[in-house]
């Protein structure tokens, strides 16, 4: 999965007050959006969005869910 290559529904928001004791969809934390990208790959997932919490190293959240299977 490139940037190009990102499903219809992919976004990148703010989340500062992000939790991920919250959460309930697959994540993964990285230093860069660009490591979110890889992560999907390595994953074999799509990746749908990208949440800067503006904190600490691994700012990045990075939300995946399964291929689609089209």
């Amino acid at each position: 999965m490139t940037e190009e290559n990102q499903p219809d529904d992919f976004k990148k928001s703010d989340g500062e007050n992000w939790d991920w004791q919250t959460e309930t969809r697959e994540w993964s934390s990285a230093v860069t959006e660009l490591a979110c990208f890889s992560l999907a790959k390595m994953k074999g997932k799509d990746l749908i969005e990208i949440i800067d919490t503006k904190r600490g190293i691994l700012r990045y959240v990075c939300i995946f869910r399964d291929k689609n299977n089209d």
